[in-house]
C-alpha cells in the first residue's frame, strides 16, 4: 500500500502529451509506464513509480471529458493512489477548464496547483496571461488551430469556458479552487516546485511537460537504458495541422525529403479504401526512391465543412493514418519510424493493438523515443507533438539518429 500511496498518476488528453510528460520522470530515474487505453487495468508491479494514462479527451465535449477524468481518479483512489498530475496541452487546447475542475472535485482537494508555463519551448505565464513565443495565446499559432482554436489569452477566462470553478493567482494569500502560477524562466519553475514541495503541496497538480522537468521525485539509481541502433533513414507520418509542423515539413522538403499528402477530403468523407491505401503506398515506394526522409502528412487541401465535428474528424483521420502507418511498416520494415501528432499516434497504436508504451529518452522538448512490445520483439518509435521545435527539427532528429547509432 505504501508503494501505491507514493505512486503518481498522470492524466494526459492525447498520446504525444502522455509521452512527453512521462519521459520527464523517466529521465529522473522513475519507472514509468504509459497506458494507451484508459480502460486498461493499472499495473500491479510494485516497481512502477508513475502511471500515465492517455485519456483521449482532447476532442470530446467538456462533460464527457470531466466524467472520464473523474472515473480515472476514483479508480486510482480505489487502488490507493492519491497523487495526481493533470497534464495539459502547452497551447492550452482541449477541455482544460472542465478537466481541471473534474480533478479538483474527484480528488476532494480544496485547491489544485496549475503551472502551465514551459519556458524552454517559449510558453510563459505573466500576470495570468499565457504567451507563446512572445505573443498572447489568442494571437499565437494556436488561435488558428482548425480543430481546437484558442480565442482568449487569460488563463482564468480559458478555464471558465469549461467550468465555473474558482481561479486565483499563485501569489494570492488564500489557495482555493485552481491556483495559477506565473513563470517566465526555468528558474521560476524550479522555485515553484521547491516551494510546493516544502509545503507538502504537490499531490494535486497540473501543467504541461515543463513542470514535470522540475517535478521533485525520490532519488533512484537506475541502469542506463541501452537503445538498439536505428536505421539512418526516417519514415515520418504526420497528422498534425499545426503551423509549426507545417514549417518543419516544408523545410525538410526543401532540403531533399520526399513528401506527399494523403487525400484529406476522401479521408474526411470516409471514402479512402484499403485498396486505395495500398495503391498510395506503391506510389510512395516508386517515387521516394532512397530518400533519407520520407514524409506523409495530412496538410493537403480539404474542405473546411468536413471539420464541423472536431471529434469525428479527429477520429477519422486517426483511424486512416494509423492503418496507413501499419501498412507502410510492412513496406519499410527497417526504417526508423517517427509519428507526429497525438491522434495519428493513437490511431497507429490502436491498429497495432498496443496497450503499454515505455518512454525511453527525450531527443528535444516534445520529441520522445518510446518502446513497446510487439509479438516477441521490443520495438522503438519516435514521437513528436505537433506544436514544438524549430524549422530544421526533422534534420536534427536525423542527425541524432546518425550520431547515436555510431556510438
Amino acid at each position: 500500500m505504501e508503494q501505491a500511496v507514493n505512486r503518481l498518476l498522470i492524466l494526459a488528453d492525447d498520446l504525444t502529451g502522455a509521452l512527453d510528460s512521462g519521459v520527464q520522470l523517466t529521465l529522473k530515474g522513475e519507472h514509468v509506464v504509459i497506458l494507451t487505453d484508459r480502460d486498461v487495468e493499472f499495473p500491479e508491479d510494485d516497481s512502477v513509480d508513475v502511471i500515465v494514462v492517455d485519456t483521449e479527451t482532447r476532442h470530446v465535449t467538456g462533460e464527457v471529458a470531466a466524467n472520464i477524468i473523474k472515473a480515472l481518479i476514483h479508480k486510482a483512489q480505489d487502488r490507493g493512489i492519491k497523487r495526481i498530475y493533470k497534464k495539459t496541452d502547452s497551447g492550452l487546447r482541449g477541455n482544460v477548464g472542465a478537466e481541471l475542475a473534474a480533478v479538483l472535485e474527484a480528488s476532494g482537494a480544496k485547491h489544485l496547483n496549475f503551472i502551465p508555463a514551459y519556458p524552454a519551448t517559449g510558453r510563459k505565464t505573466v500576470n495570468g496571461v499565457q504567451y507563446v513565443n512572445g505573443k498572447p495565446l489568442a494571437e499565437s499559432i494556436f488561435a488558428k488551430d482548425p480543430i481546437n482554436p484558442i480565442t482568449v489569452s487569460r488563463i482564468d477566462e480559458l478555464i471558465h469556458f469549461g467550468s465555473d470553478v474558482h481561479v486565483v493567482s499563485g501569489s494570492s494569500s488564500e489557495k482555493r479552487g485552481i491556483v495559477v502560477y506565473d513563470a517566465e524562466t526555468n528558474d521560476d519553475m524550479k522555485r515553484i516546485a521547491q516551494k510546493l514541495e516544502a509545503e507538502g503541496d504537490l499531490d494535486i497538480t497540473a501543467g504541461c511537460a515543463g513542470f514535470l522537468e522540475v517535478f521533485p521525485v525520490r532519488k533512484r539509481i537506475t541502469e542506463k537504458v541501452k537503445i538498439q541502433s536505428f536505421d539512418h533513414k526516417l519514415l515520418i507520418l504526420s497528422g498534425s495541422v499545426n503551423d509549426i509542423t507545417r514549417s518543419q515539413l516544408d523545410y525538410a522538403e526543401k532540403h531533399g525529403a520526399y513528401r506527399v499528402h494523403v487525400p484529406m477530403n476522401r479521408i474526411l468523407k470516409n471514402l479512402w479504401s484499403n485498396h486505395e491505401k495500398e495503391h498510395f503506398i506503391d506510389m510512395v515506394e516508386e517515387n521516394a526512391g532512397d530518400s533519407n526522409i520520407i514524409i506523409i502528412d495530412t496538410l493537403g487541401i480539404y474542405d473546411p465543412e468536413y471539420l464541423v465535428d472536431p471529434e469525428e474528424a479527429a477520429h477519422t483521420i486517426a483511424v486512416n493514418m494509423g492503418h496507413l502507418a501499419s501498412c507502410l511498416l510492412r513496406k519499410y520494415p527497417d526504417r526508423t519510424v517517427m509519428i507526429i501528432g497525438g491522434d495519428t499516434l493513437q490511431g497507429f497504436i490502436r491498429n497495432k493493438g498496443i496497450s503499454i508504451l515505455r518512454p525511453i529518452k527525450e531527443i528535444d522538448p516534445g520529441i520522445v523515443i518510446a518502446s513497446y512490445r510487439y509479438g516477441d520483439y521490443e520495438t522503438y518509435l519516435i514521437t513528436k507533438s505537433g506544436a514544438f521545435g524549430s524549422d530544421d527539427q526533422l534534420q536534427r532528429v536525423l542527425k541524432w539518429i546518425e550520431s547515436s547509432s555510431s556510438e
